[in-house]
């Protein structure tokens, strides 16, 4: 029987869980076009909460920076603010869980 996680959402683009007491998931979000249902492909496994952080703030700046949503260094430096702080919340969130 597959084990069912808690997820955490970030920014609708990316899914993290509490896999076991000192490692996380990180999934992507994507919807079946048939079904409608949401599933969560695994993209990594982290033992380290700090490398999550940065790779979820450095997966969300480069799909602003692709989207066009971030366009200058300012943009830049702001987002990758908000996309560490939202990291942080969502582990926060696991933890509480």
């Amino acid at each position: 029987m597959a084990k069912t996680f808690n997820w955490v959402f970030i920014n609708n683009w990316f899914a993290v869980a509490k896999c076991n007491d000192s490692s996380f998931i990180l999934s992507d979000i994507r919807m079946d076009k048939e079904t409608k249902e949401n599933n969560y492909p695994v993209r990594a496994v982290y033992s380290n909460k700090l490398t999550l952080i940065a790779d979820i703030t450095n997966l969300c700046v480069k799909r602003g920076i692709y989207l066009k949503t971030i366009q200058t260094p300012s943009e830049l430096m702001r987002e990758s603010h908000h996309f560490n702080e939202l990291s942080q919340q969502a582990l926060i969130q696991l933890e509480n869980k």
